[in-house]
């Protein structure tokens, strides 16, 4: 009896060494710089949710945006389009005196807002023909983060069926704002 009564119990030892080592592999998995979400105040967004939330962050901000696109389209022909919309509170936003920083995709030509910005004075500029910056990533004042699928382009906005989340957070915030760095400085 001694002897089962050990090999369960190392069995036990085993196994909570085991849960522990794996409990900590997936939180490195999940939250790999340790920036990891403590409280927030998270906002799903679908589809049509996300022009309206967007466009009241970009108007909101007062120090900077940073944002990494795979598309940034501007309609000139359609200037209420959500698109063409969102383009102009960049602009207005950077008139106002808030930094904005913008990385797009080299794919992206077609309805392109990359010269417009450049011209209003916007730093911009496009990721290299080696990557692809897929990404749809805004901060705004290093404590909102909107990221998800939609594409700033007519169908993303207005067609798509899209998913996104709003975090408002500082440590997310900061974990987003080393990753656009990251991918700023082409280190991604």
């Amino acid at each position: 009896m001694e002897k089962r009564t050990t090999y369960i119990l190392a069995g036990i030892i085993i196994g909570i060494i085991l849960g522990v080592e794996a409990i900590q592999y997936a939180d490195a998995r999940i939250c790999p710089s340790k920036t990891c979400v403590e409280t927030a105040e998270i906002t799903p967004i679908s589809d049509r949710g996300y022009f309206p939330q967007a466009h009241k962050a970009l108007q909101a901000a007062r120090e900077t945006i940073h944002m990494a696109q795979f598309e940034l389209k501007y309609y000139k022909n359609y200037p209420n389009s959500s698109a063409t919309i969102l383009v102009q509170d960049l602009i207005e936003a950077k008139n106002r005196g808030v930094e904005v920083i913008i990385l797009v995709d080299e794919f992206s030509t077609e309805s392109n807002a990359f010269q417009l910005l450049k011209d209003n004075g916007i730093e911009i500029k496009m990721d290299s023909e080696n990557v692809t910056t897929h990404a749809k990533l805004i901060i705004v004042d290093g404590e909102t983060v909107i990221l998800g699928s939609t594409n700033l382009s007519f169908y993303g906005l207005e067609k798509n069926n899209e998913i996104n989340v709003e975090i408002k957070d500082r440590k997310t915030a900061e974990y987003y704002e080393q990753y656009f760095w990251e991918l700023w400085n082409g280190e991604y």
